[in-house]
């Protein structure tokens, strides 16, 4: 399996590929779709600030420098969807990134621009973001029938789902999985909120007025323990904070203890998520990644990477809670 890593300025490259990257994926954002569609409609899923590379010299920087290493880039175009002009632009930037830049992949969720980006036939692997939400094994052929390489499968499922989609799959498919950090599946495709106004929706303190259908009061303390246990659970969900442990490492929600799992039903990539986190954030993340990875890469068996994987968390009493795993039927 390989790890793909997130970025958001050039300088983190060579720093990321140091400590183990073995693709690179990031976004981007041009002068010319804030001009045209404005910093409210965004070019992919993250924000334009502090989540993409901002000019065309970076991009360039990117890809010299990784591709120098044998590494891959990936490029994100992963907005839920795109008015027909978004897409006609989108169509100009992927031919320019592939005969200028040579980048090694295209990051998708729109069914129309994947359409429209499958008929041009343009020299690219095609993948699917998670944010098209392909849940079963149906989906993965249609979406492999349009020329999808690889699907980034998302957070909802479960793991008892996701062996099941991978081994009855065609080999040729690959699929990526979430390796860590947020952890709210509401952010794949789901999820109807950009994020762009005040924060996240599901983590801003809302003042809440809940009324029965019946007409019957509800007690204040009623909506007050919902509420504290929602934030709670969004806490954990989102990194914990993004608090770290004493040791550096990250807290927050991962797959890690299921990495052998992972490499015995066909997984091909495990996911770093975050291309909007501090550098520093990024650097540990993958650190923990590498540690569990080269476990993966002895032989041991899957109950053997779990229980290392354990090990490494500093705070097992989030895991026990179970709010620190991606997967509920662990």
């Amino acid at each position: 399996m390989k790890i793909a890593a997130p970025l958001s300025s050039a300088t983190e490259v060579e720093m990321l590929l140091h400590y183990g990257a073995d693709e690179l994926y990031c976004g981007v954002r041009t002068p010319e779709w804030e001009e045209h569609f404005g910093g409210q409609v965004w070019m992919n899923r993250r924000s334009p600030q502090g989540a993409n590379l901002g000019s065309w010299g970076d991009i360039q920087q990117v890809v010299n420098l990784a591709h120098r290493s044998r590494i891959p880039v990936h490029v994100t175009l992963n907005a839920p969807y795109y008015s027909q002009a978004g897409m006609d632009y989108l169509i100009k930037l992927a031919e320019k990134l592939i005969s200028e830049l040579e980048i090694d992949g295209l990051i998708v969720s729109d069914l129309n621009l994947l359409m429209r980006l499958a008929g041009e036939k343009l020299p690219v692997n095609l993948h699917l973001s998670s944010l098209a939400s392909c849940i079963n094994s149906r989906a993965v052929d249609f979406y492999q029938s349009l020329g999808i390489k690889r699907i980034i499968l998302p957070r909802q499922l479960q793991l008892s789902e996701i062996k099941y989609i991978v081994t009855q799959a065609n080999s040729s498919m690959e699929f990526e999985v979430f390796a860590v950090n947020d952890g709210c599946f509401f952010e794949e495709g789901f999820c109807q909120t950009t994020h762009a106004l005040g924060g996240p929706f599901c983590l801003t303190d809302w003042e809440v007025q809940v009324h029965r259908c019946d007409g019957d009061p509800i007690s204040k303390t009623q909506i007050g323990d919902h509420l504290a246990e929602l934030r709670e659970y969004m806490w954990y969900q989102n990194n914990c904070g993004s608090s770290f442990q004493q040791d550096g490492l990250p807290n927050g929600p991962c797959s890690l203890c299921w990495f052998g799992h992972f490499r015995d039903w066909g997984v091909t990539t495990v996911k770093i998520v975050g291309r909007e986190a501090s550098f520093y954030r990024k650097m540990r993340s993958l650190q923990v990644v590498k540690a569990v990875m080269d476990e993966v890469k002895t032989g041991g068996a899957g109950e053997e990477i779990e229980q290392f994987a354990r090990s490494l968390r500093a705070t097992p009493q989030y895991c026990d809670q179970g709010y620190m795993c991606y997967f509920k039927d662990r």
